[in-house]
């Protein structure tokens, strides 16, 4: 039998996750903001979800808001307290933890203006 980083780290951990109940995603069949990395999709699933009251083009504005965040040079401060706060439109539904829902994929590639890189290093042969 052959070990390599797929067999001992990433399906090893992408099982776990799922029995924890993250929903795996398959980047071959899935969308996603390249300038911010985030699932559109599921942003705005989720966000009406734990929002009831927020209206579509309220929840456009706050991806807006949270794309110009991570521009930002503070090492995600801004990102992180918009992710924890409570008292406006919230992120994370922290009082019923089941409003929310967790993904996990493997080797989502970086692509931010002329910066391009993937998390799987080239086969050396």
């Amino acid at each position: 039998m052959i070990f390599n980083e797929d067999s001992r780290v990433k399906i090893p951990t992408l099982l776990h996750l799922v029995k924890l109940g993250y929903t795996y995603l398959s980047l071959k069949e899935s969308n996603w903001d390249k300038e911010t990395n985030i699932f559109k999709t599921i942003f705005f699933d989720q966000i009406v979800k734990i929002n009831e009251e927020l209206t579509q083009k309220e929840a456009e504005k706050v991806f807006n808001d949270i794309s110009l965040s991570l521009e930002n040079e503070d090492l995600g401060r801004v990102f992180y307290n918009k992710l924890v706060d409570q008292s406006g439109i919230r992120l994370i539904d922290f009082k019923n933890f089941d409003n929310n829902s967790f993904h996990v994929v493997t080797e989502l590639p970086y692509e931010k203006d002329e910066e391009n890189f993937r998390t799987n290093p080239p086969v050396l042969q």
